[in-house]
């Protein structure tokens, strides 16, 4: 199908407005049903809190990409591997799921799109490359629901990341891509003022991993040049550097106390950020203002011309969140976030 610049834009507001007017719905509905997310140890919350907000942005982002988009092969699959992990998703959020079975989805849809030629070019053998790309997708898909910790987060980093992925797709004359990716972020927009500053209703897992899913396979769909190959290959992971950044400082904190990577607890950035003296909201709104410089990062990577240039940004981007680490990885968190005494 034939793209023009009104279908991206139709593709951003069409999404954003339905997102908006269906989430309340939606919250109406798990009350409904009982599909509630309920206050315990690990979690930041007081207040059994709707849990069906990914429906809403599941439903608003298929309806966009549909009619503006239209259906070939390539974004069948797409959508097919997001259904796969929605539905795994609202499985978690109502029964609970073993964490083999949420892999094994998660796989099954890597594979999907890899299939369909969606896959990192720049590893040329067949099965190297179907290897990095469902570790892609797998960990960035995590990521972002790993992220889902405090009101508006994981919908607020995606909608940057999107909106980044979105502009630069459209300036290399990728529609389709573009289309995507503002369908993408107008989703999460709309969702997100009604879970930030205050959360009238969670995203769930059902949300966060669909959300996640299309980002990973975005930023491996996307041709995101720079002057060099190396360069080209770091702006997702700056476009995405704070998810990637949240989850790896988790994980070496969770392994560094000998505990399981996959326990929940209060010991992400954002709760760190909060043991630091932040209000929630300020914390939030921080990593927000970091993902955005991030994503800025990236873009003035595939603008710049000379290689020194390009590869000066991406040292002072990475030792930056580095430094970050280092710090936050210097608050004393326990098991289930709470400073230690």
């Amino acid at each position: 199908m034939f793209l023009t610049v009104i279908d991206i834009i139709s593709a951003l507001f069409l999404s954003a407005i339905l997102s908006y007017l269906l989430t309340p719905a939606a919250g109406l509905f798990a009350n409904k049903i009982g599909l509630l997310d309920k206050p315990k140890s690990t979690k930041a919350h007081a207040h059994p809190t709707p849990l069906l907000g990914g429906l809403a942005i599941f439903t608003a982002y298929f309806l966009a990409v549909i009619f503006v988009a239209g259906m070939d092969k390539k974004v069948a699959g797409i959508l097919t591997g997001g259904i796969i992990l929605f539905t795994i998703g609202i499985i978690d959020d109502r029964f609970g799921i073993m964490p083999k079975l949420k892999l094994f989805g998660q796989i099954v849809a890597a594979l999907i799109v890899f299939r369909l030629g969606i896959r990192v070019e720049f590893i040329e053998n067949y099965y190297l490359s179907m290897l990095f790309s469902c570790f892609w997708i797998i960990g960035i898909t995590n990521a972002i629901n790993l992220l889902d910790n405090l009101n508006g987060l994981s919908a607020g980093i995606t909608m940057i990341a999107a909106f980044f992925f979105g502009v630069l797709a459209w300036l290399r004359g990728d529609l389709m891509v573009a289309t995507l990716a503002f369908a993408l972020c107008g989703s999460t927009f709309g969702f997100l003022r009604h879970n930030f500053p205050k959360a009238h209703i969670f995203m769930g897992d059902a949300g966060s991993l669909f959300i996640g899913y299309l980002l990973s396979v975005i930023a491996i769909l996307g041709n995101w040049s720079a002057p060099t190959k190396l360069t080209s290959l770091t702006i997702p992971f700056f476009i995405l550097g704070y998810p990637i950044f949240d989850t790896t400082l988790v994980i070496i904190s969770r392994l560094s106390q000998g505990r399981s990577i996959f326990q929940g607890g209060k010991d992400h950035s954002s709760h760190r950020l909060a043991l630091l003296g932040l209000k929630k909201r300020r914390a939030v709104l921080l990593i927000f203002f970091i993902n955005f410089c991030l994503g800025l990062s990236g873009f003035v990577l595939s603008r710049v011309k000379t290689p020194l240039a390009a590869v000066l940004i991406a040292l002072v981007a990475f030792f930056c969140m580095v430094a970050l680490g280092i710090r936050l990885g210097m608050v004393k968190v326990g098991s289930a976030g709470r400073r230690k005494g």
